[in-house]
């Protein structure tokens, strides 16, 4: 369930990035009776704080966050090899 997610990935700027949920909100819409849910998060590789419609998020799981943070410290490690080359 999106609500209980701890990381998510949203959809900013035309482009998915991985965020960290920070607060959790919810609207009443009187025209349909239903519950606006709106999200607080953080991206994660920008440290920029967004709010978010949870129908422009999906579920992050941890192992995918653990895949992100490997690809970007190998990616770092490259770059600072190459740089003192």
């Amino acid at each position: 369930i999106i609500m209980e997610a701890e990381y998510v990935l949203c959809n900013w700027k035309d482009q998915l990035w991985p965020a960290k949920v920070l607060t959790r909100s919810e609207t009443s819409s009187d025209s349909k009776r239903q519950k606006a849910i709106s999200l607080e998060v953080q991206i994660l590789s920008l440290d920029e704080k967004i709010e978010v419609d949870i129908t422009e998020t999906k579920i992050l799981e941890k192992s995918q966050v653990e895949a992100i943070a490997s690809s970007l410290f190998k990616k770092n490690l490259i770059l600072t090899v190459l740089s003192t080359m």
